[in-house]
Formats: C-alpha cells, sequence, structure tokens
C-alpha cells in the first residue's frame, strides 16, 4: 500500500499514540524524578538526616521551596547575584541556580582569577558550578540551620528596613515595597512575618559565611614582605652565556656517558628543577594522544556559498535593532553632558552585517561538509549500543577518515585535509600552529582548546584533565568531536581521539615516535617530525658539559671587558663565536632591566592556580619559576639596605637556565617607608579580602555542606544496634 494512503487511513489511531507520547512525555521526567528522592512514608517521615538525628521530611522540603520562592519574588535572588562580594554572590547561584545564566557567572569568575583576585583554580569554580544544581532546598535548611546553632540571628525590625532599601533599590523605586509584600503575602497565603522571618534566615546564612571566611591571618610581617616585594626594582646590564653557545666546542658523549645521564634523570618529568636535579634534565615521558583530523580551509568553502544579498542583510538588521545602538552626548558640542542611545541606521552597519552573515554561511557550509564525513566515516556506528559499546567495538567499526575526505571533496570541489598523528605530549600539540590553535565552543563564551578537550579522554584514568559543566562534552575514543574552528577564522575541523598512553618511564634511552603533525600549506614550517629521546639525552651531555665551558668564558669575558671595554670584548667573542642561524645576529650582546621587580612565590602559585586544569600549564609555571629563580640570584647581591652593588662586575650563574651572566652594573631602588605606611591599611585590606572570597567557595562548596552537616539519606541512616534505619524499618 502507498505509504501516504496508509497513513490517511490510520490517521485516528496515529494520533491517539501520538497524544499518548505526548503525555508520557510530560509524566514521565516528573515521575523519575520523585522516584529519585528518598522514599517516605507521609509527609512528617524523615526523607533526609543530618548532623546525629536531626530529620528533614518532606513538610521541610515544601515549606523551604515556599521561602525560596517568597524570597526570589522579592527580588533577592537579583540582589544576592548583582553583589561583588562572593558570600552573596554563591549563595544566590547555590539557592537560585537559574536566576542567572551559570556559564556567564562561571566565566566572570574565571576571569576574577586571571586578574589574580581570587586564589582557587578554575577547577574549583568547576565544580562548584558542577556540584550546586538541583538541591536548593536542602542546601537552604541545612544552611539556616548552621548559622543558628552559630548564634547568628537578624531582628525582623533589621530585615524589614533592608528589605525596603532592597526592593527600592532593585525595582529603581518604582514599586512601593509595602504594597509588594502585602499583594505577596495574599499570593502566596503567608504572613508578613513568615516574610520578614525567611529574609532575616538568609541575612544570617550571610553573617555566618562571613564569620567563617573572614579569616584575617594577615601579619606586619606579610604586609611588609607584600609592599616591599611589590615595589622593590632592580636595574641591571649583563652579557649571558648560555651553553648552547660551545656545545660545538666539546666532543660528542660516549654510550656510557648518555646512559648514565639517562639513568640519573628517567624518573624526573623534564623542566621539574629540584636539589637533587638542579637543571631539571627529565625524560620520563608525559601522557600522550593520538588523533586522527579533518581540517578543510575556510578561504575554499567561501567559493562555494553566495554573498549575502541586500534583503538578507536588511531583514537581519531589522530583526537585531538592539545591537545596532550606540551612546552619545546628549549635546554634541558637549562631550561631559549625559549619554543617550542613538539607533544606527542601516547603511552605517550594512558592510558589517554583510561579513556577519557571509562568515556565518561560510561556517554552516563548512560545518555541514564536516558533518557528512562524519556521517560516511562512522555509518558502521548506527548498529552499536552508544552506551554499553566497547572502545574496541567502535575501533573494528571505525570508518577512515581520509577515504570519507575523497568522497565529500570530489562532490563538493574543496580540499579536505585528513591525517592520523602519533602519540602526541600535550607540548607537542602545542608546538603545531594548526592544532594548537583549534578551539570549541561550549555552553561557555570562553571557548575550549583542542588541547584541552583530547586529554579530558577517559581512557587516560587519573591522568585525563577535567572539563567543567560548560565546557563541551568529554571525548569518546573513535568518536568525533567538533566542529573545532581556530581563533583566527581560517580554518575548520572535526577531530577524534584514536589511542591514548599515560605517563612512564622509558626502559631504555632508544625510545622514539613520530609526530605527524598535520601540513596544510606549502609553506607551513614544520617542527621535527621524530621525537628521538636518545638525541634529547646527548644534547642534554653535550649542554652539560658546555654550560662549563659557558662559565669559564664568562669570566674570561670580564677580564677582556676590564683590561679593554665591554664593546672590544664583545666584538671578540662574537667574531670567535658567530651565531649559527643569522648571519648578521651577534651571539652575545649587551642586555639591559630596567625597574624589573620579584617574581614571588605567590605570583608563582596564583599561576599554577589559575592554569592548573590545562595540560599545557606546567610548562608555563616552570618558565616563571625559572626566571622567578634568575630574577632571586641578582637581587641576592644587595647587602642590608644598599642600592648598589660594590663587586660588579661579577658572574651569576643559573643552572636551570644552563647560563652564566657577566653582570656590568646592578642597582636597586628600595620601597620608602611613607610609601608602605600611606598603603598599609589597602594592603591588609586587599590580602584579607583575596583569602575571604577564596575561603567562600569553600565554604559554599556543595559537596563540603553535605560533609560537614553528615546529610544523609532516611534509607541510610543505620542504627549500629540494630540494623535499623531511623524509620524503625528493617534494612
Amino acid at each position: 500500500m502507498h505509504l501516504v494512503k496508509w497513513f490517511r487511513k490510520n490517521m485516528t489511531k496515529l494520533m491517539a499514540i501520538f497524544v499518548i507520547l505526548i503525555m508520557f512525555a510530560f509524566i514521565m521526567p516528573s515521575l523519575l524524578n520523585q522516584l529519585a528522592k528518598p522514599r517516605s512514608s507521609g509527609p512528617g517521615k524523615a526523607m533526609w538526616y543530618y548532623d546525629k538525628d536531626e530529620k528533614i521530611s518532606f513538610n521541610d522540603i515544601r515549606q523551604a521551596t515556599n521561602e525560596l520562592a517568597v524570597l526570589k519574588s522579592l527580588f533577592i535572588d537579583r540582589f544576592l547575584l548583582g553583589q561583588r562580594d562572593l558570600k552573596f554572590v554563591l549563595t544566590g547561584e547555590l539557592l537560585f541556580p537559574e536566576a542567572f545564566p551559570g556559564a556567564e557567572m562561571s566565566d566572570n569568575m574565571k576571569s576574577v582569577v586571571m586578574q589574580n583576585q581570587l586564589k582557587i583554580s578554575p577547577s574549583k569554580i568547576d565544580d562548584f558550578f558542577g556540584q550546586s544544581r538541583g538541591r536548593a532546598e536542602l542546601f537552604w535548611i541545612l544552611l539556616k540551620e548552621e548559622a543558628k546553632k552559630a548564634g547568628c540571628t537578624v531582628s525582623p525590625k533589621q530585615a524589614g528596613d533592608l528589605l525596603r532599601r532592597i526592593i527600592e533599590k532593585m525595582t529603581e523605586n518604582k514599586v512601593d515595597p509595602a504594597a509588594l509584600v502585602k499583594n505577596l503575602c495574599q499570593a502566596r497565603q503567608v504572613t508578613e512575618d513568615n516574610v520578614l522571618a525567611a529574609f532575616a534566615d538568609m541575612l544570617a546564612v550571610i553573617s555566618y559565611a562571613g564569620i567563617v571566611t573572614d579569616i584575617e591571618d594577615v601579619t606586619e610581617m606579610e604586609m611588609v614582605s607584600t609592599a616591599v616585594k611589590t615595589e622593590e626594582k632592580i636595574s641591571t646590564q649583563f652579557v649571558e652565556f648560555n651553553a648552547d653557545a660551545f656545545t660545538a666546542q666539546n666532543q660528542e658523549p660516549t654510550e656510557e656517558e648518555i646512559a648514565e645521564q639517562f639513568n640519573k634523570y628517567k624518573n624526573y618529568f623534564a623542566g621539574n628543577g629540584s636539589q637533587d636535579n638542579p637543571c631539571g634534565f627529565g625524560y620520563k615521558q608525559k601522557t600522550r594522544v593520538a588523533i586522527e583530523y579533518a581540517i578543510v580551509k575556510l578561504d575554499d568553502v567561501k567559493k562555494l556559498v553566495a554573498v549575502p544579498t541586500e534583503e538578507e542583510a536588511e531583514n537581519f538588521y531589522q530583526q537585531n535593532l538592539e545591537q545596532f545602538i550606540d551612546e552619545i552626548p546628549a549635546d554634541e558640542n558637549d562631550p561631559n553632558s549625559p549619554m543617550i542611545q542613538r539607533q544606527k541606521n542601516y547603511a552605517e552597519v550594512a558592510a558589517v552585517i554583510k561579513n556577519v552573515l557571509l562568515g556565518r554561511k561560510i561556517n554552516a557550509n563548512a560545518t555541514k561538509l564536516l558533518s557528512e564525513l562524519v556521517d560516511s566515516a562512522e555509518a558502521a556506528y548506527s548498529s552499536l549500543d552508544f552506551e554499553k559499546a566497547t572502545v574496541e567495538q567502535f575501533r573494528e567499526k571505525a570508518g577512515d577518515y581520509s577515504a570519507a575526505a575523497e568522497k565529500i571533496a570530489k562532490q563538493n570541489n574543496v580540499k579536505i585535509y585528513t591525517g592520523k598523528t602519533g602519540l602526541l605530549t600535550a607540548d607537542d600539540l602545542q608546538a603545531s600552529r594548526t592544532l594548537a590553535s583549534l578551539i570549541m565552543q561550549g555552553q561557555s563564551r570562553i571557548p575550549t582548546r583542542l588541547i584541552k578537550i583530547v586529554f579530558a579522554c577517559p581512557q587516560l584514568g587519573d591522568e585525563a584533565i577535567n572539563l567543567g559543566p560548560y565546557d563541551p562534552a568529554k571525548p569518546r575514543m573513535f568518536v568525533s568531536a567538533g566542529p573545532f574552528y581556530d581563533n583566527m577564522g581560517s580554518i575548520a575541523a572535526m577531530v577524534r581521539v584514536i589511542d591514548t598512553a599515560g605517563a612512564f618511564v622509558p626502559e631504555n634511552v632508544e625510545f622514539s615516535y613520530e609526530k605527524n603533525l598535520p601540513r596544510i600549506s606549502e609553506n607551513q614550517q614544520m617542527s621535527e617530525n621524530t621525537y628521538s629521546l636518545s638525541q634529547i639525552v646527548k644534547q642534554d651531555c653535550k649542554r652539560l658539559k658546555a654550560f662549563t665551558t659557558a662559565c669559564q668564558k664568562a669570566e674570561e669575558f670580564l677580564k677582556l671587558a676590564h683590561n679593554k671595554s665591554w664593546d672590544k670584548a664583545l666584538e671578540k667573542f662574537n667574531a670567535d663565536y658567530p651565531a649559527k642561524d643569522v648571519a648578521d645576529a651577534n651571539t652575545f650582546e649587551l642586555q639591559q632591566w630596567v625597574n624589573r621587580g620579584r617574581i614571588s612565590l605567590s605570583d608563582i602559585e596564583m599561576t599554577k592556580l589559575s592554569m592548573g586544569n590545562s595540560p599545557i600549564a606546567e610548562k608555563f609555571v616552570q618558565q616563571s619559576s625559572t626566571y622567578g629563580k634568575l630574577i632571586d640570584s641578582f637581587y641576592s647581591l644587595f647587602k642590608n639596605e644598599s642600592q648598589t652593588v660594590a663587586d660588579v662586575p661579577l658572574v651569576i650563574k643559573s643552572e636551570p637556565l644552563l647560563s652564566c651572566y657577566a653582570v656590568k652594573s646592578l642597582s636597586r631602588t628600595l620601597t620608602p617607608i611613607e610609601s608602605y605606611e600611606n598603603n598599609r591599611q589597602q594592603l591588609a585590606y586587599g590580602r584579607d579580602y583575596v583569602m575571604a572570597q577564596s575561603m567562600a567557595f569553600e565554604f559554599f562548596m556543595p559537596d563540603n555542606i553535605i560533609k560537614r552537616t553528615k546529610l544523609r539519606p532516611a534509607q541510610e541512616s543505620k542504627s549500629p544496634q540494630t540494623g535499623e534505619n531511623a524509620n524503625g524499618d528493617e534494612l
């Protein structure tokens, strides 16, 4: 029978089934939600227990829901989330999680971290937003009880006075607070005392949070140290003698020397300097992933799309008028006059709109091409159960990108670049100009880098990077992720992880692998394709020997500069050791630092925190630490409060950098005591504020609330003597 005729004949039955399915779709989420909650025998029976034997019943949950609804009607959610103090913001996010876009709030907090105004890691922010959804009523009950037991209370009069001011502020005096409360009481069937009690409880929670988080551990010595390190500066002139300039002067290391070097440092990661390993040698291999990629150039895709028409541009303008508003002075002759909004006319923004529309068309077409490629390469996955299928099953069913790309490229007359990399470290990926630039948009306005996503593969176990709740989903082996776009808007890509390897110590120095990084342009410079551990160890042996030579040459240079001049000494050394790469460059030159400050341990710790969830963070932290130690070695030459160093010229050694520095001059600018006294209070407040804001995350972290209040479902509250739960039922 013809399909259309069959539909017509059975329309009544189909409509009945359709209605049932809709009803099922509406009912099922609520039903599943109820089934997921701890069961109780009645509204007064315990659903949850906290502390020793305090219970939370269905009636308690219902009352908490009503109280939060009342507070939201009074604009308290907007008030809390609009404050600069994290005690207020985190309270608002915990109790009113849908009042403000969580992704935007998470981004804002991470921006504050990057500005060194919070001593927490971005992963801590991800933890908070990942834990805080769906349990607002429970957290409200628990936080109220904590504040109450700590003796934090707010009188109804105080609550009423503050509530009136908040309502006036949040409504810009357009709503009468008394009328709002009266209407709310009628709508919710609550009394004014109930409203004030709920708001007073909110204030008590924030007050208690302040007591716990405002630790005020700032000492006088810490403030003095902070002031000195912030204001103290050095200026110096020096010539660097790096070991690399003298490696050619030494003999090739023997096999015994190479084996000794490898065995001595094989259990270290490169760059992790220590007392036992001051130069930071290391041959332990880091976590690695291999990926398969399909890349298309957006300039090639551009040839396939039509230029936006005038009609399309005008329609976009009319539908998005709010995007084209400018602020100008009310009086064009007075730049200090109040600002007013002006609607830009279409002619002013037509070119911009057309570029935006063209970019959208190009991206949409690129996504379509890459999606067709993925559909073709992964067509066999349709027979798999995605939830239960193993990596091996996906591996067996996976089609090759290159075969699918050849067909799609031929159909659309566009080139698609495909390939498979070797097992690569994060540093290898970072060295690829193509792959390092790829980003993917999640719910957050801050895109997530490809490097972070592929190293979040679950097969890496404990070594996998944690993705936040607003990042794209974790990758699955042999399942494509994307589309990715580079930050210059020049390429689009689909990627899938095809292999992983955890960190390990190589058996011997012969370990090597091929990188096979993508090359999508003829003039693209490529790094070495082969990673050879033996070559790295060999070069480290040569550099270690050359370091001794570099220090000797630095001393020779100073003697020559003393007998003749610094210019003559530089001329001779550059003639004896010409630069290898550029014909007109000099190997040695007089460098200058002007007003260079310290890099404190606190600064390095903040760098570590702010980049803690990135697979390439360690390299940047190591560089900051090494550079900080170099600067400290210059500072260490000063005695007491002296502003100059009498012993210059002299030589400074840096083992982590394998460099010696012939120092010509060195001076220091000290912090005037008046400057410290003037800023003393501000320094104390600033440090205390940062610490308190950071501690607020620990206080309001959902898992921490549950842990310290000992919250547990009623069914799990078991009596050790009887083996019964708190309801008296046998477990």
